[in-house]
Order: structure tokens, then C-alpha cells, then sequence
């Protein structure tokens, strides 16, 4: 039996699909099971969320791994798992992570910098675990849904690149750390075949949709005072300005050929995540 957390998320969902097709026991922890409902049949069902000890303890009884997708700020959510697997005697935690825990440097990074903090905290606890670092997803690509249909993409991201990677690959990659030997104590960076700017990610779009796009680029600073004019914090928009800043440098445009290492598979493009996902768009 296996443990997915953020089983009804991007990578979560396609993680708990590919293990329960491979024959594998999957329990997916929900907060919400009316939200499972595209879960395969046979998934077990363990209600509760990472903010419960107790929810959490139950869920990993007699588990043999756990995929780890933590949802909340700060590492309080890593602790509440830690004891439960220690409890537990769980041999192998698999945890979605992101390249930004590894993108220096930190003072400049402070969202890398607290998923960081979480990696240190799984180092120190003695527990089996192989350290996902995934690219930016394809799927973000849907923020900018209602700009596509508008026909104008507004962006902070500058000609900073990205290795975007198709989440479906992320779980991929999940499914063999979670079942294979091999794996533990290390970590992998996951990126798609080629970086690309949001300006090319949306010349992608336009291409895929037939839609006429817009795109302006503008400052993290003008980004930020927009999302405070739009509800935003300003604590939480002076983060998301830092974020964009950093990124603009291009330090997140490197690929890496660890999906196809350890899948065997070539990880897919952003235009066939948009091809498949067109419908989206319209």
C-alpha cells in the first residue's frame, strides 16, 4: 500500500492513476472526498489533511511508501509526517520538492529558501527519502486561462527561462522512486526537453489554440502592486515581486535528462502539454 498526498492535485492525481494501474495499493489522503471523484475505482480513501496528527497517523498505517505533497507554508506539515513515519516504521518518503530549494541564493529566493528548510528537516529525521525537484509545470500554464480567452497575456517573468515539465512526467518519475529500489537519499531535478521564456510558452499557446495572443511584459514591482490592488497582501505580493525578480535571471532555464534516466521515457514538450490540453484554453 502506498500513500498519496495531494491526491486530487496536478502531480497527486497522476500519481495515484499510473501506481493503481501498475497494480500497485494506493490510499489517497483527501481533506474533501467529494473532490476524488476522478480518482480511480480502488483507491482507498483516507479522510484528513497534513495540519492533523491524528489524520495523518492513521494514514500511514501499514504503508510502504509515501508520495509527499506538501500544501501549507512553513515545515509544520514535514514534522506532522516525520512522526507519523517514524511511528509507523515507514521505509520510504518520496517528496515533491522544486528546483527552487536548490536555486542560489537563498536570501534572494525566500519561497526556495522555506522548501529548503522542509529538505533539511527530511536530511536530519533518519527517514528513507528521495528528494523530487521538479521544473515549473506545464499545467501553470492555465493561470492564464481567462488572459488567453481576453486575447492578452500580461507577464513579470522577463526573458528568464524555464525548464517546463509536464506534470504527468513528475508522477512518472514518482511512481518508480516509489516502488524501485535505489532511490533513497537522493535527489532528482526534473525539467522538460527545453527552457523556454512565458513569452514563448504563449506563443505556443497562440500557436496551439489559433487565438491571436497579446503578451506585455512588465516589472515583478508593477506585478506585485496589481495583485495587492487585486486582494493581495502586500506581505504576499512583496514575496510573489522577490519570486519573479529572481526568476528573470534565468537561474531556472537548465534541463536535465533525469526523467528520461530514470523513466527510460524522453520527458514530453510544452506543446504537446498544450495540445492536449487545448480545450482548456477555449
Amino acid at each position: 500500500m502506498i500513500l498519496v498526498t495531494g491526491a486530487t492535485g496536478n502531480v497527486g492525481g497522476h500519481v495515484a492513476r499510473q501506481l493503481h494501474e501498475r497494480g500497485h495499493g494506493v490510499r489517497a489522503l483527501v481533506r474533501d472526498p467529494s473532490r476524488a471523484g476522478g480518482l480511480p475505482a480502488g483507491v482507498e480513501l483516507a479522510v484528513g489533511d497534513l495540519d492533523d496528527p491524528a489524520g495523518v497517523s492513521n494514514a500511514v498505517q501499514g504503508v510502504e511508501a509515501v508520495f509527499l505533497m506538501q500544501a501549507g507554508g512553513g515545515s509544520g506539515q514535514t514534522r506532522t509526517v516525520i512522526d507519523a513515519a517514524r511511528n509507523a516504521a515507514v521505509p520510504r518518503i518520496v517528496l515533491l520538492s522544486s528546483v527552487g530549494a536548490r536555486l542560489l541564493p537563498l536570501e534572494d529566493n525566500p519561497m526556495g529558501a522555506a522548501l529548503a528548510a522542509r529538505e533539511q528537516l527530511l536530511r536530519e529525521s533518519g527517514l528513507g527519502v528521495t528528494y523530487l525537484r521538479p521544473n515549473t509545470f506545464a499545467s501553470n500554464a492555465l493561470w492564464w486561462r481567462d488572459s488567453v480567452r481576453a486575447g492578452k497575456v500580461v507577464s513579470p517573468a522577463g526573458d528568464g527561462r524555464h525548464g517546463v515539465i509536464d506534470p504527468e512526467d513528475i508522477a512518472r518519475v514518482a511512481t518508480v522512486t516509489l516502488t524501485q529500489d535505489g532511490h533513497v537519499g537522493k535527489g532528482y531535478f526534473l525539467t522538460g526537453p527545453e527552457g523556454l521564456t512565458a513569452r514563448e510558452q504563449v506563443e505556443i499557446i497562440a500557436e496551439v489554440t489559433g487565438r491571436s495572443i497579446d503578451f506585455e511584459d512588465i516589472t515583478p514591482h508593477e506585478f506585485a502592486q496589481a495583485a495587492i490592488r487585486r486582494g493581495t497582501s502586500p506581505e504576499e505580493a512583496h514575496l510573489l515581486e522577490r519570486l519573479h525578480a529572481f526568476l528573470r535571471t534565468g537561474r531556472a532555464g537548465f534541463v536535465t535528462d533525469d526523467v528520461e534516466n530514470i523513466t527510460g521515457t524522453a520527458p514530453r514538450t510544452f506543446r504537446d502539454w498544450c495540445e492536449r490540453h487545448v480545450d482548456a484554453f477555449r
